[in-house]
């Protein structure tokens, strides 16, 4: 008998089908294949469900019939490392950009890219929110220094096709109205303030500067770059506007 993490090992191998040795396997009616054939048909369908529960817009835009057809490849290519199903998937937006059936819908990675995320967002840790009366209370000399921390859920995705106006599109698809494609691109937001995420759209100076605040920099640097990517940033409103948000939760000097 194998100890256990070699036969754990074996056994996984055997379901991604790359059989090393004969396991151990009372088939109790059926051959030893048959019998790993039906824990391959339920992990598949486990797999598959995974997919089909994060990317519900992807599969809309393309049907049920290709959805399943690019989610088998998928799972034949990316078998899961993670005891948690709820990881399994991520990199399904960049397999859709190189496969080759969808070439003629660029978009489609990107769509499931925004649908990642917002899986993402929704399972991140709990934060509180900001502490204003503190952020009141530094002395106006010194804010321009302060670097903040942002929610485990906050994260921000842009792309070059409009991919929220898609997302929004097939919640609500009106017959007499046509998803125009070709719209200019968009950044999005994602957010949990409270119980459900939250996304919306960034203007380039919102980006920038939310950017430049998530990498560690400073206020004043992250305000600089952003009159960059927008010369009419309001900086006021729209950093008070993440701090309603609860995107920005701490500070520090």
């Amino acid at each position: 008998m194998l100890p256990l993490p070699e036969l754990q090992q074996c056994f996984a191998r055997a379901l991604a089908g790359v059989q090393t040795v004969a396991l151990p396997i009372r088939g109790n009616g059926l051959t030893r294949e048959q019998r790993l054939q039906v824990y391959r048909n339920n992990m598949q369908s486990a797999l598959m469900g995974a997919l089909r529960d994060v990317y519900p817009v992807t599969e809309q835009l393309v049907g049920q019939e290709f959805f399943a057809a690019a989610a088998f490849a998928y799972l034949k290519a990316n078998p899961s490392h993670s005891g948690n199903i709820q990881d399994y998937g991520g990199a399904f937006p960049q397999f859709l950009n190189g496969f080759e059936p969808a070439a003629t819908l660029p978009y489609l990675g990107d769509v499931a890219a925004l649908e990642w995320r917002r899986l993402q967002t929704a399972v991140a840790p709990p934060h509180a929110p900001l502490d204003v009366a503190a952020l009141a209370a530094v002395p106006a000399e010194l804010q321009p220094e302060l670097h903040f921390r942002h929610q485990p859920a906050a994260r921000a995705f842009c792309s070059c096709f409009p991919v929220l106006t898609i997302w929004e599109y097939c919640q609500s698809v009106a017959p007499e109205v046509e998803l125009d494609i070709d719209l200019p691109g968009e950044c999005v937001l994602f957010a949990r303030p409270r119980l459900d995420v939250y996304m919306r759209r960034l203007t380039p100076g919102e980006y920038a500067f939310l950017h430049q605040l998530c990498r560690g920099q400073t206020f004043e640097a992250a305000y600089l770059q952003a009159l960059k990517a927008e010369p009419e940033f309001d900086v006021e409103r729209k950093f008070a506007e993440l701090v309603r948000e609860e995107i920005l939760t701490g500070f520090y000097h």
